[in-house]
C-alpha cells in the first residue's frame, strides 16, 4: 500500500532563503524581466496581486512511482528565470504572492489532505477582493491525490454551478474500500461523489484506463476527450469546445494540470509516463485557453517529479513552469 512505502526523493539543488524560495534574482541582461520577479514572499504585498501560490510537496498517495513530492521546489526553480514576456512582446503582468510550502513531512494521507484543504481555504479567503474577481489560486503539487482537498472547498461553495477540468492521461475516478486511503487516482472520483456536476477530462490515452472507470465518468454525465482527439482537431478547437459545452448555470471553473498529459517523451519526470500524449505546444495552447476564462479562479499543478526524470534534463520542470507562467498570464 502508498502509505507503507518510503519516500524516495531527488535533491533539487536551487536557492532558498528564510521564509522561502528565492524568486527574485536579478536577470544577466537588464533589458530582461525575470517571472521570478512578479513572485513576492510579503503579505503586505498582496494588495498588488492577481494570483496566490502554496506548494503542497507531497507523494505519499501516489499509485505509481514516487517523486512528486520534489515537485514545488523544482517547478518554481524552473518558472524563476523564465521571461515575463511573450514572443509577440507581450508583458506578464500579474503579481503573485507565494504562501510557500505546506508542511507535509508525513505519509499518513488523511493528514496531508486535511492540511491542503486547510491551505486552500485560506488561499481561497485571501484571493477575495471587493468589486472584482477574486485573485486566482494555483496549487503547485505533489501527487494528484491532493486536487481532491484543493478543489473541495470550491464544491461546497459553488455546487452544481462549479466545473472541473482535468488535463490528465487518466480519469482519476477510482474507488476505495473503506478503510483504506485515498490515492492519486481518486480525486476525481471523490469529487464527483461529494456532488460536482460538471467535469471534463482532456489528454485521455488509449489503454491507461479501465472500462468501469469510463462508464463512471460517464455515468455522471462527464466528457472524455482523447489525445487523439486534441491532435486531430487543435487544442484551442478542444479547449474551445469543452468551454462551450459547460452549462450556462457554470459559475467557476477549477483547472487541474496533471502534467503527465504530455507524451512521455516531452515529460519523462511524473509518476505515469506514457506514450500517445500531448506535445508541449498542445500543453500550453490548452492552459492558456482554459485559464482565460474569467471563471477559472482556482488550478494547479500536479505529479511532477523530478527526481524520475532523464539525467541531466529539466524538460519537464520546464514544461510545469511554463504553464504557471501561462496560469499567471491569465490571471488579470
Amino acid at each position: 500500500m502508498a502509505e507503507n512505502r518510503k519516500q524516495v526523493t531527488g535533491v533539487v539543488r536551487d536557492s532558498a532563503q528564510r521564509g522561502g524560495f528565492l524568486w527574485n534574482v536579478a536577470p544577466e541582461d537588464p533589458l530582461d524581466v525575470y517571472l521570478g520577479q512578479l513572485v513576492s514572499l510579503d503579505h503586505r504585498d498582496l494588495p498588488s496581486c492577481g494570483a496566490i501560490l502554496f506548494g503542497l510537496p507531497f507523494d505519499g498517495a501516489v499509485i505509481g512511482r514516487r517523486g512528486a513530492a520534489g515537485g514545488p521546489l523544482s517547478l518554481r526553480s524552473a518558472a524563476r528565470r523564465l521571461k515575463a514576456c511573450r514572443s509577440d512582446g507581450e508583458e506578464l503582468r500579474t503579481r503573485a504572492l507565494d504562501l510557500g510550502d505546506i508542511a507535509l513531512h508525513s505519509d499518513d494521507v488523511a493528514e496531508a489532505h486535511a492540511k491542503a484543504e486547510a491551505a486552500a481555504r485560506d488561499a481561497m479567503a485571501m484571493a477575495r477582493r471587493d468589486g472584482a474577481k477574486p485573485r486566482r489560486v494555483i496549487a503547485l503539487g505533489g501527487d494528484h491525490s491532493l486536487t481532491f482537498p484543493c478543489a473541495k472547498p470550491y464544491l461546497e461553495k459553488f455546487g452544481e454551478r462549479l466545473a472541473v477540468i482535468n488535463l490528465d492521461a487518466h480519469l482519476d475516478v477510482r474507488k476505495v474500500e473503506p478503510g483504506a486511503p485515498f490515492n492519486s487516482g481518486t480525486s476525481f472520483g471523490r469529487l464527483l461523489d461529494a456532488g460536482l456536476a460538471n467535469y471534463t477530462v482532456l489528454g485521455v490515452r488509449d489503454f491507461q484506463n479501465s472500462p468501469a472507470y469510463v462508464k463512471r465518468v460517464r455515468d455522471g454525465k462527464g466528457r472524455i476527450v482523447t489525445s487523439g482527439e486534441i491532435f486531430a482537431k487543435g487544442a484551442a478547437k478542444a479547449a474551445d469546445e469543452a468551454l462551450a459545452q459547460l452549462p450556462p448555470k457554470c459559475e467557476a471553473i477549477y483547472l487541474s494540470v496533471d502534467i503527465d498529459v504530455a507524451d512521455a517523451s516531452v515529460v519523462p519526470a511524473v509518476s505515469a509516463p506514457t506514450p500517445g500524449g500531448l506535445l508541449a505546444h498542445q500543453v500550453f495552447e490548452l492552459v492558456r485557453a482554459i485559464s482565460a476564462d474569467k471563471r477559472t479562479i482556482a488550478c494547479d499543478i500536479m505529479e511532477l517529479a523530478p527526481s524520475l526524470g532523464v539525467p541531466g534534463s529539466d524538460r519537464s520542470p520546464r514544461l510545469a513552469g511554463v504553464c504557471l507562467a501561462e496560469l499567471l498570464a491569465t490571471a488579470g
